[in-house]
């Protein structure tokens, strides 16, 4: 049994739970995770807005979002952030930037020392993505991550890849 404390949190957009691939991913990182007897929890960082459902009018709210560096309220707290050493976070690439909900999520709870392992539902290269996250928890030891493509035939790969990133043995913490 590992003894290392996983959580899994993952961005949903209010009123998408059902259609978010944050969602699936998270659940295909909870049945894998089941599976090796990892102890684990799930956090879904959700913004307590609803975002408008028209393209253009999502894209133009979520922009300036990310313009005026806000930080929405989220639905909920994790309490048990204190007992975590790794993170698997997934959150989808917003206009090659973090949804401002999750920097509300880092901004929430201290993540010194601890390894986070970003995955990035995304349609292009999400390297960008990644790095702000290193940039955001510098004293954390926030590793490479993937980017995951929706419906992509090596999904569970690319997810498994972030998951081995995840219990990887320390060499350094960041």
């Amino acid at each position: 049994m590992n003894t290392q404390k996983v959580l899994v949190a993952y961005f949903v957009r209010k009123g998408k739970e059902e259609s978010a691939n944050s969602v699936k991913l998270a659940a295909k990182a909870e049945e894998i995770l089941k599976a090796k007897s990892v102890d684990y929890n799930t956090f879904a960082i959700t913004p307590v807005e609803i975002y408008p459902e028209n393209q253009a009018e999502f894209e133009a709210v979520t922009k300036e979002e990310n313009r005026a560096k806000s930080r929405p309220e989220l639905v909920g707290k994790y309490s048990g952030m204190k007992h975590v050493d790794r993170i698997l976070l997934i959150a989808p690439n917003w206009w090659e930037s973090l949804p401002t909900g999750v920097l509300t999520f880092f901004d929430d709870y201290d993540f010194t020392g601890k390894r986070v392992v970003p995955v990035i539902s995304t349609n292009e290269d999400a390297k960008k993505v990644r790095l702000e996250v290193r940039d955001y928890l510098p004293h954390t030891w926030v590793l490479e991550g993937v980017d995951v493509k929706e419906n992509d035939s090596n999904e569970d790969a690319q997810l498994q890849a972030a998951l081995d990133q995840l219990f990887q043995p320390s060499e350094s913490k960041y």
